[in-house]
């Protein structure tokens, strides 16, 4: 719901460099033997959904409901079997025991690790040796690059980073499972636009195409919707949610999906003096009227657009495992009360 998005080479050119190192080669664990940090179930919650659908204008409530109705929720399970199908095929594609990888950072708080963590868990490392990279200089020019990353929206991410690239003999692999058409666009234009002499590759089979909101409902449909939260609609995002995460507001609708922002005028009018007035939402984040969509999301979370706090991350440090018993806990509250 922004205004504005960024669409590929972004202004000031990131290098896209990093200072770490090379790890070196995989410990040679057996695949088994790694444990993956699950994230918390967070399907949408029909008795929330019915009485936010309640509490919206009469005259968007049937918009609101096909809008919800074109939402994609990937659960953990789902995103797990879509992975694993994207190594097979990088693996017969690529035909090489040797496979390097390379990411920003290996910090066992950032995604780039617990993606790490699920390749090593589905790859034999007695057949397999793995190596990651996070520096440009560490990488090994004979052999494919591989790029891994849970899902791609704009492309803008990986487009920066093939600026490290620039000049030179590479072949990239780009191991993104969940991606759209237009970040394939975007990726294989910074592939030609920095001169990188190589192979580009994508996956095939193993790959779920996200589409953008205005492929799946028709203009006016979410010019009506999306005034009631912002005052100059131009909705360009994607319908989609995981498990582990909400996209932030260029990519995803957190204020929908996270905070559940009810589309009534009571909201309307608090968004749009915001908008008026160049305040930021989150001053006035505690008088808007809000009912969680998804399961497991509290009312009473932080407002952070950039990093939507529920489904919080299973890589966070504040990260925390919901047991059954919390799980039915939550069950016998009622949905007002969430």
């Amino acid at each position: 719901m922004s205004n504005s998005r960024s669409s590929g080479r972004s202004s000031g050119r990131s290098s896209g460099r990093s200072s770490g190192r090379s790890s070196g080669r995989s410990s040679g664990r057996s695949s088994g033997s790694i444990v993956i940090t699950k994230p918390n179930k967070h399907p949408i919650n029909k008795k929330n959904l019915l009485l936010w659908l309640d509490n919206c204008d009469k005259s968007i409530k049937s918009i609101a409901n096909e809008f919800i109705l074109k939402t994609t929720y990937i659960s953990y399970a789902l995103f797990i079997k879509y992975y694993k199908k994207a190594i097979n095929e990088m693996l017969s594609i690529l035909k090489t025991n040797s496979l390097q990888f390379f990411v920003s950072s290996e910090d066992e708080n950032k995604s780039s690790f617990w993606i790490m963590q699920i390749i090593r868990k589905y790859v034999n490392t007695k057949k397999y040796n793995i190596t990651v990279v996070t520096n440009i200089s560490d990488i090994n020019k004979d052999i494919p690059v591989i790029i891994p990353d849970d899902a791609s929206y704009s492309g803008s991410q990986i487009y920066n980073l093939l600026e490290s690239f620039e000049n030179n003999k590479y072949d990239i692999f780009i191991l993104i499972p969940f991606i759209s058409n237009t970040a394939i666009d975007i990726i294989k234009s910074g592939f030609n636009e920095y001169n990188i002499d190589g192979s580009l590759y994508f996956l095939n089979n193993a790959k779920y195409i996200m589409k953008p909101i205005y492929e799946l409902m028709s203009e006016e449909k979410l010019k009506q919707l999306f005034i009631y939260y912002t005052t100059s609609p131009n909705v360009r995002e994607y319908p989609i949610y995981f498990d582990h995460k909400v996209a932030d507001n260029y990519s995803s609708f957190p204020l929908i999906y996270t905070y559940g922002i009810i589309p009534n005028n009571h909201n309307k009018i608090i968004i749009h003096n915001c908008k008026k007035n160049r305040i930021p939402i989150k001053k006035h984040y505690s008088e808007l009227e809000r009912i969680p969509l998804l399961k497991n999301c509290n009312r009473d979370i932080e407002y952070n657009i950039g990093t939507p706090p529920c489904p919080l991350q299973p890589y966070k440090k504040s990260f925390t495992r919901m047991s059954n018993s919390s799980l039915s806990k939550r069950k016998k509250k009622s949905p007002s009360s969430i």
